[in-house]
């Protein structure tokens, strides 16, 4: 009997090694024993152990005709631009999703993004047929999304994303299957190419890309939903007149001094903690909160370009910045992971 896969995460199904990825018990199974208890118990302990190469990824998709559906996160749009497009995808057509929409504040705008967007791409060599939006779980904007492809009489689509950035969720949100593709809150859940009919032709689910130096991976597996922006923002803003610094649990401190008044506005999980103090106390607030290898790193100076912009934290959030500053200092272990751009929002 031929051997099929897995419909919840593509891999190839056996039944001979319970250890080994794809096994079930049943040759008539739909899903393999790592999918069937994420489905049924939340057992997310399996999706620890393994991961897909990114490079296998993009020698996969490079053979494959069809559509690139870009699967980008709004809430951590710099990330989800990734420069592997260039040298695997060039002179490929792309149609562009991005997820989550509905956790950005109501008074931000889809031409705002969808500007800033192709201001990054535009010396990306691709063909983008299209910029669509969804909402976190993909129940708004993916009906509008699919007609979208049926204007454009695509019979073949490729989806591409960094891991975790919500492809999975929401190709079942435009088979109007919910619980179809497997789907966790942790990256590395799809690991094959997973190929799938549909009433417009065929989806190839792809692994998610990994990050290299993800902030991501500074935390345990348990504490990863708590820094995953999956609500909408709660922006804390904090209005300045001294030199005051904020620590990122596990990952940096961000020191600032204005000129004179400044105001800096965190948007990031609203579980995750981070803790504001006087610079000049920094050093003892890190000796008692067992951040002293935070305190330890060097800082790098980050250059004021404009009057209002956000120091981002890739996978993370931003920092929202209003007014002059002295000077604004950053101490992290991933330091190419921390940009500065034009306020976003």
């Amino acid at each position: 009997m031929e051997k099929h896969s897995c419909v919840g995460c593509g891999i190839k199904l056996q039944t001979n090694d319970p250890k080994a990825l794809g096994y079930t018990t049943r040759e008539d199974a739909q899903y393999c024993q790592r999918c069937y208890r994420i489905k049924h118990y939340g057992d997310f302990a399996p999706l620890k152990k393994h991961s897909v190469p990114s490079d296998e990824v993009f020698q996969a998709i490079a053979k494959l005709e069809g559509t690139i559906l870009l699967v980008i996160d709004v809430t951590d749009i710099d990330s989800g631009l990734f420069t592997g497009i260039q040298r695997h995808c060039m002179n490929r057509d792309f149609i562009i999703v991005l997820t989550k929409f509905d956790l950005l504040p109501k008074t931000v705008t889809k031409q705002r993004i969808v500007g800033y967007l192709m201001s990054k791409l535009r010396d990306v060599p691709i063909n983008v047929l299209g910029v669509a939006t969804t909402s976190h779980q993909a129940k708004q904007g993916a009906k509008a999304l699919v007609q979208e492809i049926k204007k454009l009489k695509i019979k073949r689509l490729i989806t591409l994303g960094y891991a975790n950035m919500g492809k999975s969720t929401l190709i079942n949100a435009m088979l109007e299957k919910d619980d179809y593709l497997t789907i966790s809150p942790y990256p590395h859940t799809t690991l094959e190419i997973n190929q799938i009919e549909w009433a417009q032709g065929i989806i190839f689910d792809t692994p998610g890309i990994k990050i290299e130096h993800s902030f991501t991976d500074l935390f345990a597996f348990d504490e990863l939903e708590k820094v995953q922006i999956r609500k909408a923002f709660k922006p804390k803003t904090y209005q300045l007149d001294s030199a005051q610094a904020f620590v990122l649990p596990n990952v940096g401190i961000v020191s600032v001094k204005p000129k004179d008044k400044a105001s800096i506005t965190l948007y990031f999980s609203d579980q995750y903690s981070i803790h504001r103090t006087k610079f000049d106390r920094l050093e003892a607030y890190c000796m008692k909160h067992e951040a002293d290898d935070l305190y330890a790193i060097k800082a790098r100076r980050i250059i004021q370009d404009q009057p209002i912009f956000d120091i981002v934290f890739k996978q993370l959030g931003w920092f929202y910045c209003v007014g002059e500053f002295e000077w604004i200092e950053v101490k992290t272990v991933y330091f190419d992971q921390v940009m500065q751009r034009k306020a976003l929002i």
